[in-house]
This record gives C-alpha cells, structure tokens and sequence, in this order.
C-alpha cells in the first residue's frame, strides 16, 4: 500500500507482507511520498514452503510491489522459477533461492504533473498514467497491468480502489472494480488545483498459474506527484 517520511512505505508494503486477501493494512499518509522501505525483496520461499515470492520497483515517483503465492505442491522447476523471477524482475537461478535484492530506501521527490500532458511510467508489472486537467481541476490516472502479469492471472481482478490524499489529507476514495485483466484502471481525482500535493494508490489481487502451479496474486502501486500549471 506511515509514520513520518516511511507512513507513506507501509501502507503498500503492509499489505504485501499480510497476503493478497487482506487489504485492511492499505491505508496511508498523512505527509509523505509513498516509498518502500520494509518490504522484502528477495524471491525465496519462507518458512521453507519455497512458494511465497515477491519484489518491489521504483520507477521515478512511483512504487508497484508484487507478491505471488503458490498453493502447496511438488518443488518447483527451473522452468518455474525463471518464469517467476521475470515477473518478479530479479535475477533466476536453476536451483536454490533466488538472488536477494533490497530495495532502495531513498527518498524521493514527487514527480510534477504538468497541465494536460500525459507522463506514464512502466516496469514489468504495469505502466500508470496521470495527468493534471488544470482546466477542469482533476487528476486523470489510468494503470494497465502488463501483458507479463496478465499472461497468469487466470480469473477475475479484484481492485480496492484508490485512495489519495491532497496536501497530506486523506480524500474519498474511488470506486473499486471486479473485472478482466486487461481492464485499463481509471479514475479522477478532484478538486485538485495547480501546486498540490497528490499521493494516490491502488491494490489489486487476483488467482494465477504459473507452469501448472496455482496461487494468488497482489499487486500493490502507489504514485506520489506535485501539480503544476
């Protein structure tokens, strides 16, 4: 899906550590950027089920963090597990866990939401657009899953909604939607004026299969902007 500058992190981080199918622990700041700093993201198995998996990116101002867990079955196979590795973005290898990779915990700025241009920023989960309507005083966002996450999501897509908050106070949140992967999720975000602080965050889960493995998945973004004219 926040205490201090990190109120914002474990919101996001939270509810990846909790499982997809709680998102209670989704909820955020009151006065900073959405940045992981807890969340792991090593793409080993724990507690020696070697079936829970998950990574977090950081691309500009935004946070999209994955969790896939298996259902119980046989070992998995290389083949499996380079599959979930390039899901996950970290590197495979062909028996054993898979590489650690933390996550930086630097803070970052917000990105600037000019009036009506159309910035969008992607990684191998998704890509998430946003754009100031000055005009008529809204955020318009939209996030498409990627084509390789979609490729194993075998059902529905539950979605929470977004919730955001201008100038660190928490705003109604958008409506949330039970639909087909490729759903371009969108919304608008409003009353938002020029030189505004917007956070905005999403949570998604959804069943996957991977290599004749089953499981559950949950993706989890959050975008952290600043308007201008």
């Amino acid at each position: 899906m926040f205490r201090s500058w990190t109120r914002a992190a474990l919101a996001v981080c939270a509810v990846v550590a909790l499982g997809a199918a709680d998102s209670s622990a989704y909820a955020a700041p009151a006065d900073a950027a959405p940045v992981h700093t807890t969340l792991r993201a090593d793409a080993h198995g724990t507690g020696g089920a070697d079936r829970d998996f998950s990574a977090t990116t950081v691309t500009g101002a935004t946070h999209t963090a994955l969790r896939l867990v298996l259902d119980g079955g046989r070992p998995l196979s290389a083949a499996v597990r380079a599959r979930i590795a390039s899901l996950l973005g970290v590197p495979a290898t062909t028996a054993g866990p898979m590489a650690q990779r933390q996550p930086s915990a630097a803070a970052r700025g917000p990105a600037v939401l000019r009036c009506d241009k159309n910035p969008s920023w992607s990684d191998a989960r998704g890509t998430l657009h946003a754009r100031f309507n000055c005009h008529a005083h809204t955020v318009n966002w939209g996030y498409l899953i990627s084509a390789r996450v979609r490729a194993v999501i075998t059902g529905p897509v539950t979605e929470a909604g977004v919730s955001w908050w201008r100038d660190g106070k928490r705003q109604p949140k958008n409506a949330g939607h039970v639909v087909g992967a490729g759903y371009l999720f969108h919304g608008t975000l409003k009353p938002v004026n020029h030189d505004q602080h917007v956070q905005f965050q999403d949570y998604l889960t959804f069943r996957i299969e991977i290599g004749g493995r089953t499981g559950t998945g949950s993706l989890a973004w959050a975008a952290n902007t600043r308007t201008k004219k």
